[in-house]
Parts: structure tokens; sequence; C-alpha cells
């Protein structure tokens, strides 16, 4: 254990800390005048958050210390346990029902999203079963399809929920991985293509999912209706300049951007913070993305490199959604900014996967380590 400590990646685990800490900061900035309306008290979201920040922490903890290689013995499991609790959301009477969504699970006063699960789960699935096809890699039917299909599967029981955007999330992420497994590009390319075009039919086959790539490319057409939210955040963006209005001065906070402290949590980093905020934030996940691909060039096995760059893929890409999405460059998809937005799954399932990429980081420490004495 001592040796492991020594390991340590102490800037990681710094920036990590950092990001929890601003988070919470910003979700009790966000949500205060909320909370105190609508439950009597302003800490309502923010004591929420600091609870799952501290289990979250925890399990972190935990985590970096168990080699990442035992996910692989379990993995079968781990996909079986995820894709029941996909099916279970959906059962009438069972799956909670939010914002005309059923994405959560209750079990007393504990309530979860198995959506966040399938993030990390197969991403763990993904880079066990093409580091083990690796000498075949290039063979399509046995190669290459077998994964794609058990993704497909979680793909189709997210988007039922109905939740398109965690589902291309997923899909994004386990195709990063498929991009440095070795596969033919041929392959990759005609992969990309129908996930593409697949994509794209499921966004204009449904009236909601129009209205929200229509409500994007022209938020004014519909001010006081689709458009409602990307206005708000626009006036939010817009009043921000270089410092903000300051640290709990947000105005769109108070009633004109709904729940703030979610998924449009960036609007009000900006209004607050200004241009310093949008520096920081941007400055942390480039900070992390550096130090994830040089976690993925160094891991000691073909499992913990595949392993390594989906993780950071699907933290960098969700933070790519969340802020494209604020600023209007992107359609709406309800996706957090991980580890800043309000949301106890999501931070819990965030920094689980952070302790796999620390613990993949300590045996690479290690493995140079003793390369270097032999």
């Amino acid at each position: 254990m001592r040796r492991m400590m020594r390991n340590v990646d102490t800037g990681l685990l710094m920036l990590i800390l950092l990001m929890v800490a601003f988070g919470l900061m910003m979700v009790y900035s966000a949500s205060f005048v909320f909370a105190a309306l609508e439950y009597g008290n302003a800490s309502h979201f923010f004591s929420r958050q600091m609870i799952w920040a501290v289990l979250g922490l925890l399990l972190f903890t935990v985590v970096s210390f168990i080699p990442y290689q035992m996910y692989g013995r379990y993995i079968a499991f781990f996909v079986g346990l995820t894709i029941f609790l996909l099916v279970l959301v959906l059962v009438p009477g069972v799956g909670l029902e939010r914002n005309y969504s059923t994405r959560w699970l209750g079990i007393g006063p504990l309530v979860f999203q198995p959506s966040e699960i399938a993030k990390v789960v197969m991403i763990l699935y993904f880079a066990r079963a093409y580091s083990k096809k690796r000498e075949y890699i290039e063979d399509f039917k046995n190669g290459l399809l077998p994964p794609l299909i058990m993704l497909g599967a979680v793909f189709f029981l997210i988007l039922a929920q109905p939740d398109l955007g965690t589902g291309i999330s997923i899909t994004i992420a386990c195709g990063a991985i498929l991009l440095v497994s070795g596969a033919k590009i041929t392959h990759l390319g005609g992969l990309g293509l129908v996930a593409g075009s697949g994509i794209a039919y499921l966004g204009f086959s449904a009236e909601y999912r129009l209205e929200r790539i229509t409500s994007f490319m022209d938020p004014f057409a519909d001010p006081q209706g689709n458009g409602f939210q990307l206005v708000n955040s626009y006036l939010a963006i817009g009043t921000s300049g270089f410092s903000g209005e300051g640290l709990g001065n947000s105005i769109q906070k108070l009633g004109y951007l709904p729940e703030a402290h979610t998924d449009f949590i960036m609007s009000i980093v900006l209004e607050e913070l200004g241009v310093l905020g949008l520096v920081l934030v941007m400055g942390m996940y480039l900070i992390f993305l550096l130090k994830g691909f040089r976690i993925f060039k160094h891991a000691p096995s073909h499992f913990g490199r595949l392993l390594a760059f989906g993780l950071v893929v699907q933290i960098t890409f969700q933070a790519i959604l969340d802020m494209g999405a604020i600023s209007g460059m992107l359609p709406i998809t309800g996706i957090t900014l991980p580890l800043i937005s309000y949301g106890g799954t999501s931070m819990v399932i965030t920094l689980i996967s952070l302790g796999i990429l620390m613990n993949i980081s300590i045996q690479s420490n290690q493995f140079h380590q003793q390369q270097a004495h032999n």
C-alpha cells in the first residue's frame, strides 16, 4: 500500500479535488434561491451534493487501490447487472418519472440513474473485450461485431427512457476504444457512417428531439417555448463580461433559467465569474485531458490503454456536450458537466471512473520504475 501511495499522481488528485470543490461552490450559488423558495432551505441541493461528493471521494480512494485488471474478471457480472437495472427502469411502477423521462430507480431515500452506471461498465466491457480480441481484431464477424451487439442493446434500453444524450455519450466513448484497438480503418469508417446515420435518424424521428434541434438552431423563433432555456442562457453569458457579476449575483437563476444548477450550471458560472470562470473551467478540463492522454500512453497493458482512453474520452466528451449546449453550438441533451453540475449518480460514477484511471496511473508509474531498475 505504501508503495502504491508513493506512485499516486498528486497533480491529478489535486485537480479532482479542485473540480469537486468548485462544483459544490457553484451548485450552492446556482441553487440557493430556488431551493429556498421550493424547499424552504437554501442549502437543499448543496447538502445533498455534498453527501454524494463525500461518498464519491471515498469510493474514488478505494477504487484507486484496486487493480483495474480485477474488473475484467467480473465484467460479465457487471454487464448483466447493468442490463437488469436498465430493464427495471422501464417496468411500469418501478422506474421513477421526472420531467417526462423515466431514468431513475429508487431504493428508500436512495435515487440513482442506471444509465450513469452503464457509462463506466460499457467502457470496461469494451476495453476488456477488445484487449482479448487483439490477435483477431481485423476479423469483423468474430473480433469486432460481438461487443457492438451488446452496445446496441444498451443503447436502445437507454433510448427507451428516453435519453439519447447519454446513449450518444456511451457510443462515442466505446467508439474511441475501437479507434485505438487496432481495428481496420475500413471497418471503423463503415461503423462510423452507420452510427452517424442512425443517430441523425433518431434525432429527427421523435418530435421532442426535433424541437430541441430546431430550437438550438434558432431559439428566438420560440423564445417563450422550446427556445426559452437557451435564450436565457444567452442572456446569462451575454452579461458576464471579463469578471462577471460576482459570485452569487446571477440574475438568470432567479427563476429565468430553469434548474440552473443542473446541465446549465456553466451559464451561471459565466454570468457570475465571467471570462475568468470560463478560463478556469476549460483549463481544468484541458489539464485533465492532457493528464489522461499521458496515462493512456504509458499504461502497462493493452487493456489499461483502452480503458484509460475510453474513460478520458467519455468525461471530456460529456463536458464538450454540456458546454456546447449552453452556448448554442450543440443541441441540448440534458448531459451534466462532470464533477460540477448537480447530480448524485453522475458525481459518484465520475469519481469511480477517475479512481480506475488513477489506478492505471499508479500501476504505470510502478511498471516504469521497475523497468528503470532492471
